[in-house]
């Protein structure tokens, strides 16, 4: 497989990953109810925070030049075990924030009609 995709690619396509749709159904939510005024440095604080997880992602990528996932890289540099409790805490997490959005959106829907 042949790579076609500049790091700078990998950056803004593992940022649009990670913040996804939650973004943007979740920024009144947030800002209404937990950040008040500081809404912007919240979010700035999420987006370095984010910005560090990506350069960490791209790392693993130059350093293992092997097409895979995360389990992949993650068995090369910390070993079998270690990889499958941290695939494990991924997969989690993907069900708790897919299900979080999917419930403010539903919220959000019931509120529009």
């Amino acid at each position: 497989m042949k790579k076609t995709l500049t790091w700078w690619d990998l950056l803004w396509f593992g940022l649009g990953v990670v913040m996804g749709a939650g973004i943007f159904i979740l920024t009144s939510l947030i800002s209404r109810e937990q950040a008040g005024p500081a809404v912007f440095l919240s979010f700035l604080a999420f987006g370095v925070s984010v910005l560090l997880f990506v350069l960490y992602y791209i790392e693993f990528v130059v350093e293992v030049p092997i097409a895979s996932g995360s389990f992949v890289y993650l068995r090369v540099k910390f070993g079998g075990f270690n990889a499958f409790i941290v695939v494990g805490n991924i997969l989690f997490e993907y069900i708790v924030a897919g299900t979080s959005v999917a419930s403010k959106w539903a919220f959000k829907g019931i509120m529009i009609f």
